[in-house]
Formats: C-alpha cells, sequence, structure tokens
C-alpha cells in the first residue's frame, strides 16, 4: 500500500454506491448470459450501475456480472443448469459496494495501486470494470472501510483529505449522493458520442485470489515501460478458483508484455488475441438510465459482432471486438444510439 504525501497519486474524485446487489454468471461449453442479463434488467426498467463481461477465460470459461439497486432487480432471470453438457452456474450478492475513482487517464499505475492496496489488507475483490475516465472497483461491505482507508492512503482527492472527511461530507450530501431512478423512453437513446482505438492484443490471464498483488507488480511495470491501458476488466470465477483479467494493450509491444507476464506471472497460462479494436460509447447518466447496455449488447450481436470483453461503468460503456476497422460496428450502433453532432461523431483515439 503507497502512504504518505510524497507517495500518493493525484486524482480528480471518488464515487460511492453501496449496499447493492451484485449478480455473477459463469458458463463454460460456450455461449453465455450476457444478453439475457441485460434483457431482464432492461425489461423491469431497472438501472444498472455497473456491467462486466469476460468471453473466454484462459480455462474456457465466460464470466458476466452486474450489480443493480436489490437481489430482487434480477427476479425472473433464469439460468439453464443442464443441457448439451453445458457448466453453468449463477450467484448473488448482496451487501457489495462499488467503488470508482477518476480520472485514470489510461494510467496503469491507478489500477496498479487499487489492486496492490486489495492485496495488502486481504481484500476479496468480487469485480473491476474500467472506463476512459473511471475504474470501479466492486468488494463486499465488511471490506469497504479498509479499502476506503487505503484508497484514501494512496490517492489524492481535492475535496476531502481522509476517509473520516468523506464521511462527514457524504452524511451532509447524502441525498445528493443518492441513485436516481429515472424514466427515460427513447427510441434512439442520446448520448455524447463514440470513440475507438485499434491496433490492439486483448490478454486474458487466470490467478488464485491471493495472488492479485502480482498482477499489480505487472501492471505496475506497463506504466514503468510507457504503456497505456485503455481497458481492463475483472471477474471471480463460479466454476474455476481464481480470479480472471482482461485487458487491451498496443499490438506493437505484444513480447514485451508477454515477457512481463511470464517475469510476474510465471507459469500462469495467458490468452492473447489481435488485432483487437478497443470501442467506448460516451454517456451521459448511464447508471440512470435503463436499457442503454442492453441496447448496446443487442445492436452489436445482431450485426453479427462478436464481443470478446465488455465494461460498463459510470457513465461509458467500453467494448472489445475483433480487428482493426470498427467501421460497422459504429454503423450498427448509430441505429441505436445519436449524439448532438451526428453519426460522424466518432473519434480515434491514439
Amino acid at each position: 500500500m503507497l502512504e504518505g504525501p510524497e507517495s500518493t497519486i493525484r486524482l480528480g474524485g471518488i464515487k460511492v454506491i453501496e449496499n447493492r446487489a451484485y449478480l455473477r454468471s459463469s458458463c463454460l461449453g460456450g455461449g453465455d448470459d450476457l444478453a439475457s442479463i441485460c434483457s431482464i434488467l432492461a425489461v423491469k426498467r431497472i438501472n444498472l450501475g455497473l456491467l462486466i463481461h469476460i468471453a473466454e477465460t484462459v480455462h474456457g470459461e465466460s464470466i458476466t456480472a452486474a450489480s443493480a439497486g436489490s437481489a430482487g432487480s434480477f427476479f425472473g432471470y433464469t439460468l439453464e443448469k443442464s443441457g448439451r453438457g453445458d457448466r453453468k452456474t449463477v450467484e448473488i450478492t448482496t451487501n457489495i459496494s462499488r467503488i470508482s475513482v477518476f480520472p485514470h487517464n489510461q494510467r496503469p499505475e491507478i489500477a496498479a495501486s487499487l489492486l496492490a492496496l486489495l492485496d495488502a489488507h486481504a481484500i476479496t475483490l468480487y469485480g473491476l470494470a474500467s472506463s476512459p475516465s473511471a475504474i470501479t472497483i466492486v468488494v463486499s461491505a465488511s471490506d469497504f472501510d479498509i479499502a476506503m482507508e487505503s484508497i484514501f492512503n494512496a490517492f489524492a482527492f481535492p475535496t476531502c483529505t481522509s476517509y473520516s472527511e468523506w464521511r462527514t461530507v457524504r452524511r451532509m450530501t447524502e441525498q445528493l449522493l443518492s441513485e436516481v431512478r429515472c424514466s427515460y423512453s427513447e427510441q434512439v437513446i442520446t448520448i455524447y458520442g463514440f470513440s475507438w482505438q485499434a491496433g490492439l492484443d486483448l490478454w486474458n490471464v487466470s490467478v488464485p485470489i491471493d495472488k492479485i498483488g502480482r498482477v499489480a507488480s505487472f501492471v505496475t511495470e506497463l506504466g514503468e515501460i510507457g504503456l497505456k491501458l485503455p481497458f481492463m476488466v475483472s471477474g471471480l470465477s463460479l466454476l474455476e478458483s481464481g480470479i480472471h483479467f482482461s485487458f487491451a494493450l498496443k499490438i506493437d509491444l505484444r513480447e514485451k508484455v508477454g515477457q512481463s507476464l511470464d517475469k510476474h506471472l510465471p507459469g500462469r497460462g495467458y490468452l492473447c488475441r489481435g488485432p483487437v479494436t478497443a470501442l467506448f460509447v460516451h454517456g451521459p447518466h448511464f447508471g440512470d438510465r435503463y436499457g442503454i447496455a442492453n441496447t448496446f449488447v443487442t445492436a452489436l450481436r445482431q450485426a453479427g459482432i462478436p464481443l470478446f470483453a465488455l465494461s460498463c461503468a459510470v457513465s461509458s460503456i467500453s467494448a472489445v471486438i475483433a480487428g482493426n476497422d470498427p467501421g460497422r460496428a459504429v454503423a450498427a450502433l448509430n441505429t441505436r444510439f445519436q449524439s448532438p453532432a451526428g453519426p460522424e461523431n466518432v473519434a480515434c483515439v491514439e
């Protein structure tokens, strides 16, 4: 854990949502429950606070996780337990908290510091989601206080200098910080715009839950060699022991990344596929508008575009798709989303 004023990393803010339900689905043997989970939440007009998806871990497992207001948000969601030899399971955990820090600007040291402090205090990481602006971690209520104390030691925020000060401010503005349930009825969903980054590899690695510190060391080295981290997501397995990470990095540094993985995670298998493109859809207020993730996933799947990994956190959806040209994906999304600047409002991120 980083301590002291000289070792802290300065960030712009922190957002916390407590006492939520967290659904995890794991599938082996092909297929996933991403569309089913998104659909049931959209039909029930449930605001989606967080969504995580990894299409294929090193063990061939698909992991999907979502956070919503209560366990009742997921009633009506059914998971087929048998058939065609597939292994599938689902679990709903209550009293989890989401902690988001921002902006990270694709800096690996932000994610590394979060993973290191979780490892230092043996805090179970239920999931991690990134967006272009924020990184969100999911922890249990029992670990929340120590996680927050550690975060305020590792990072410096402009409005509060300590966890105790933050709690005081939060109590004074609690109503303003509560989630809002809105009733949007949008035939075409208004967004700020799309952006994308091509020329990437998608790396998947699985580690025992008590080895997150090694992942932190690996991610730290990414920053030391000058890499940016445009996409990162993780989720706990329900079928295999351990936690799985999926992250995108520039394809021209594939050899260095492989060497670093071998150095920090010796003997751990990993998958690498490329070229891939990270595609980003930017807000506003995704957490307050139901059905957005469902619309996003449906548009791409109806266009025959597979999702290798997905992260929805705070006010953005980030997805990884095959190839270097996102044109077909953007065209499909433009049938469901609109931005003030029109369909041409698409930016390539270097």
